[in-house]
């Protein structure tokens, strides 16, 4: 039981799919097989217009193990893949590698060289080779369909609840703990600074999130963008996590967004700062939950 897919983001028009899979699985008592990229394909050809991800490689396992999948297999990108016929991709992979039973897609699955391959020419080479397929209608929220695109205009415009309400679980942006300038401190409020972030940043403001540490999960008052206050240029992602006590520096940490708070603003002083981080984190609060 297979469905193929970029699965970029995990939303909740991938999760119509991969529930699906996960169902036929348990009627015949077969694995739930989800097959995806490490690279998005098009990263291959056109570098410049491929799309910033929504997901490392290893949150997307982890969310499509969430919705049942036994088996994420990520196909290693290459321009030797995206150069076979479509006919050739689906007999090497459908058919000489992985022998599938049935075939569960999207409505908007393309596959092979320039992409060729329609639902129509899928439709076909499954008749051929005895294998049953089912082709998913789209998932619509407000009157649109979800999808990857539509995703990330939204966090690009820091409509973060919006873009929750498309996803299976909260958008996470994972980066490395690093040494920053300490000021926050100073100010009271001690920051993680992460850098090494390789998905899609939200626009530049204020936000309430949380941050699973170890056992536990803080509520967190995280800064994107640059501070203005300071005359800083370098654009930073900046988390006060509320309540810890603790070192990170070095250490992997995840941040699920929940809500923008407001716009990144230039203070008089240190104390209009500090009045303000005090208001963030009362709004975290009550945003949270935690």
């Amino acid at each position: 039981m297979v469905s193929l897919g970029k699965f970029d983001g995990v939303h909740r028009g991938h999760a119509s799919v991969l529930q699906r899979v996960k169902e036929c699985s348990l009627r015949l008592d077969v694995p739930a097989i989800a097959v995806s990229f490490n690279i998005q394909p098009i990263a291959i050809f056109k570098p410049q217009l491929a799309p910033v991800s929504l997901c490392t490689p290893a949150r997307k396992a982890e969310l499509i193990g969430e919705l049942g999948i036994d088996t994420l297999v990520q196909i290693e990108t290459n321009e030797t893949l995206f150069q076979l016929s479509a006919e050739e991709f689906f007999h090497r992979f459908f058919v000489e590698k992985m022998g599938v039973h049935t075939l569960i897609e999207g409505h908007n699955f393309l596959f092979g060289r320039d992409r060729e391959g329609t639902p129509a020419l899928l439709q076909k080479l499954c008749g051929i080779h005895g294998i049953r397929l089912e082709i998913m209608l789209p998932v619509y929220e407000d009157e649109q369909e979800i999808s990857s695109s539509r995703l990330r205009i939204l966090i690009r415009e820091g409509q973060i609840e919006a873009a929750n309400s498309l996803l299976t679980q909260p958008y996470r942006l994972t980066g490395q703990v690093v040494h920053g300038d300490h000021r926050g401190r100073t100010l009271g409020f001690p920051t993680a600074n992460l850098d090494e972030i390789q998905t899609l940043l939200p626009k530049p403001g204020v936000y309430a999130c949380t941050c699973p540490v170890g056992d536990e999960i803080y509520p967190a008052a995280t800064h994107v963008g640059f501070n203005q206050t300071f005359g800083q240029e370098i654009l930073r992602i900046e988390s006060h996590l509320i309540g810890f006590n603790g070192g990170l520096y070095g250490k992997q940490l995840h941040l699920d967004f929940h809500k923008r708070l407001r716009d990144i603003i230039k203070f008089e002083n240190k104390e209009a700062l500090v009045e303000q981080m005090n208001q963030d984190v009362r709004q975290v609060l009550d945003v949270t939950h935690v």
